[in-house]
């Protein structure tokens, strides 16, 4: 009888502890800017039908080869060209708690996997690479591999149509 008890007891001790014991806080997200160089102007276009649905892409007149800078710190962990399907040449970076982006379509890279990157970072050069129709940048950024709404400076872009954005934090 009393091993019994002390049995239940100490489940009961064991199950107040699993209720009583709070979860570790979700990671906070990474405070991602406009990946592109202070004070420049580009459209960005969300729409329903984009894949992912919640990609950008940008542009501005005689982009091709312009600079897409790193939108927060992190690590490149995947520098790599599908050719002519899909992203074509990408990069993506991952920032830490299950966030990535994804930068897409480039001509050109100007990191290696491994490679630790800050706001700013030169990561490559816009491009018309993969399935693209014309020269731009696809963006992503993603939580443990699902596509988010995209946010810069903690405001979420415009979803669905066009919106001018403007890098101005950390400049």
């Amino acid at each position: 009888m009393r091993s019994r008890l002390a049995s239940v007891l100490g489940a009961g001790a064991l199950l107040a502890t699993a209720v009583l014991v709070p979860a570790s806080p979700a990671s906070a997200a990474p405070s991602f800017r406009v990946p592109f160089p202070c004070n420049q102007n580009w459209s960005g276009q969300t729409r329903t039908n984009h894949s992912p649905q919640y990609a950008i892409d940008f542009n501005r007149t005689d982009d091709h080869g312009d600079p897409v800078k790193a939108s927060a710190p992190g690590t490149v962990d995947v520098v790599t060209n599908l050719g002519d399907t899909s992203y074509g040449r990408y990069v993506r970076i991952n920032h830490g708690g299950g966030y990535t982006t994804y930068y897409a379509h480039l001509s050109g890279f100007n990191v290696s996997v491994g490679q630790s990157v800050n706001y700013g970072t030169t990561i490559g050069y816009v491009g018309n690479s993969g399935g693209s129709s014309g020269s731009h940048l696809h963006y992503e950024q993603r939580l443990n591999g699902s596509d988010i709404k995209v946010r810069f400076s903690g405001n979420l872009a415009l979803y669905w149509g066009t919106q001018n954005y403007v890098r101005t934090a950390g400049c």
